[in-house]
């Protein structure tokens, strides 16, 4: 007797990670600010490099994501939140509005 094959729902782990990634951004943005609040600069530097790096990974995890729809939603978000939470992309936005 034949059977039809069972069909699975896509997996979303990788979209869900991606997310996870970027949200991992903003907390470490959040602590590299609080760090050179308290004056300790080069601690503070590393961390924002570390988000630079971080937020290319979450950027690209994201966009993997939605390519091999993988979890695309969840892509969508991390490619949002990464790009947001990017400090270049904010020292840009932020030069926009400033003075000169």
């Amino acid at each position: 007797m034949l059977t039809e094959p069972e069909t699975r729902a896509p997996v979303a782990w990788p979209g869900r990670a991606a997310a996870a990634i970027a949200v991992a951004c903003v907390l470490l943005e959040v602590a590299a600010i609080s760090v050179g609040d308290a004056r300790h600069w080069t601690i503070a530097t590393w961390l924002g490099y570390g988000v630079i790096g971080l937020t290319a990974v979450g950027f690209l995890g994201g966009l993997a994501a939605v390519i091999l729809r993988r979890g695309g939603a969840w892509g969508v978000v991390a490619m949002i939140v990464s790009v947001l939470a990017n400090p270049l992309v904010q020292i840009a936005v932020l030069g926009l509005f400033g003075s000169s």
